[in-house]
């Protein structure tokens, strides 16, 4: 049996990334700390019975449920308050004979391991140059090895006598058992703390999450970018680099933009240990309030950014741009869509028991649609979905990252037709892209191919949700004036998923659950 630790919340530092969650459900590499856990856990101790410790007021959530499930981890409830000491010996008090009669590990929640040890009676230790207040195992000048929160015991019996006489000190307890079943400290193959802001964030730089045509290299306080096609690479530098100075405050600073010896671009950010939206929106616990919060900074930006244009801007190729991202772009998607033979475009479909037409149908409707609105010239992202917005809490602003800085037709360009970027925006918190990709949802489908998209979202979420619809982002169109827009840039993602067809499957069923939610009576009206 290994007991996972996480029976209290995360300091009030975390809390004010990711809201009040405990340890092992904060997000690394767009996942929680406790699916790395489990994995690592899996690799070496492939049979053992996983269990992890929640403090008791803390609810999971239907997806959080579904992965515990799945991974078949038992989780025991332990009082608010506990110390760490009495939250290990709570848990072992709530396991049978059997349990106790084996070996007992002890894994730390805020701790990821690669490498467990499987030896009994062993103190997982590892190297480090920090200093915050771990307990050290050996010492010299040059060198600390300290204990990196990980455990096994050969005798639960004498570890649960040793918990009970420290008194609620985990420490000691250990230093206890110790003294009669001596513990060999043993070097684990990786280790990293997410227990403080710093080396969590130091962390996160080491599994980064990207796509499979750019490559970025974290090192020395930067972000190095480079990958193809190599004109989208000088595209995104050069919009750093145009970015007029008003709006530079919401990016990270571009520190250089150059060629390699094969004549391919890259370009270097500054490094901000900050947290991607996306995660926070997914894996964090944030009230409404943040969001509203979050939503206000984005709507000040949008207004920045409308007023940021200059006097001779070319207004038509503003909107000849706007027709070939909404029109054009969709139907040449579309085409790729029915080349990989997945999903026919053509075919009708039946969303939640409704017959609705034909995926390429349902896209010329919201073109229809989106051409009526009026055209907001604005300096342009092109692709503020969460998954590219840092959020700075010291400092309650946003960085935004991988801009579109072309043209449909290819042409270098800051600008364009703002409803793009609120979709975009729209999509990650009405769309709920960014659970997809997480695989926070569930695809039915029933006896007669009806299918259904459930996300299992919480009263909280729909509150965010609600805030979104009623802030006003731009003053000449609403939030569901553009949803239209929103099930296009789904239509549009299908192709893009080759390698994920139940991302695909997902993707076209968002844009019928969308359209039927926030477009249907619209359109119809």
């Amino acid at each position: 049996m290994i007991i996972i630790n996480s029976g209290a919340y995360v300091i009030p530092e975390l809390q004010a990334e990711y809201g009040k969650i405990p340890p092992c459900m904060l997000p690394l590499g767009n996942k929680r700390l406790l699916e790395h856990q489990i994995v690592a856990i899996r690799e070496t101790l492939d049979d053992i019975n996983i269990v992890v410790s929640l403090p008791e007021s803390y609810e999971l959530s239907l997806g959080d449920n579904l992965l515990i499930e799945t991974a078949g981890v038992k989780v025991v409830r332990v009082p608010d308050g506990f110390t760490l000491a009495e939250s290990v010996l709570y848990v072992l008090n709530t396991q049978d004979d059997y349990q106790i009669e084996h070996v007992v590990r002890l894994m730390h929640g805020d701790t990821f391991i690669k490498g467990i040890p499987a030896d009994a009676d062993v103190i997982g230790v590892s190297t480090t140059s920090d200093d915050y207040g771990w307990e050290y195992e050996a010492s010299d000048a040059d060198d600390k090895l300290i204990w990196c929160g990980f455990f096994s015991f050969s005798s639960p019996r004498l570890l649960t006598q040793s918990l009970s006489l420290a008194r609620g000190n985990f420490v000691e307890a250990i230093r206890r058992y110790g003294q009669k079943t001596p513990l060999q400290g043993k070097l684990v193959g990786a280790w990293n703390d997410l227990g403080h802001v710093n080396t969590y964030f130091k962390s996160r730089a080491s599994i980064t999450t990207q796509r499979a045509f750019n490559s970025l290299v974290i090192a020395d306080g930067l972000v190095t970018k480079k990958g193809q096609p190599n004109r989208k690479i000088q595209a995104e530098a050069r919009w750093f680099k145009a970015l007029p100075p008003a709006l530079k405050r919401y990016t990270p600073q571009l520190i250089d933009y150059t060629f390699d010896d094969q004549g391919g671009t890259f370009y270097c950010l500054e490094y901000l240990s900050l947290s991607p939206l996306n995660e926070v929106f997914v894996h964090g616990r944030n009230p409404a309030f943040f969001w509203k919060k979050v939503f206000d900074i984005f709507q000040d930006l949008f207004a920045r950014m409308r007023h940021a244009l200059p006097a001779d801007l070319d207004r038509q190729a503003l909107a000849n741009d706007a027709e070939a991202l909404y029109g054009a772009k969709t139907r040449r998607r579309l085409e790729e869509t029915a080349a990989q033979g997945l999903i026919d475009p053509q075919a009708p479909f039946t969303y939640a028991g409704k017959p609705m037409p034909s995926l390429a149908e349902l896209a010329e409707t919201c073109i229809d649609k989106v051409s009526g609105l009026p055209i907001i010239d604005s300096v342009l992202h092109g692709d503020v979905c969460f998954s590219n917005v840092l959020y700075d809490s010291r400092n309650e602003t946003i960085k935004i990252l991988d801009p579109r800085g072309m043209t449909e037709a290819g042409d270098f360009s800051i600008f364009g037709d703002q409803k793009y970027d609120l979709a975009k925006l729209a999509h990650s918190v009405i769309g709920l892209y960014d659970l997809i990709i997480a695989g926070r949802y569930e695809l039915l489908e029933d006896a007669s191919g009806s299918v259904t998209l459930d996300f299992h979202i919480d009263a909280r979420l729909q509150q965010i949700q609600r805030s979104f619809m009623g802030t006003q982002f731009a003053a000449s169109v609403s939030v569901k004036q553009i949803m239209p827009c929103v099930v296009l840039l789904f239509i549009s993602m299908i192709p893009l998923h080759a390698d994920r067809p139940d991302r695909q499957l997902a993707m076209r069923a968002n844009a019928y659950r969308i359209f039927l939610s926030y477009c249907h009576e619209e359109i119809s009206a």
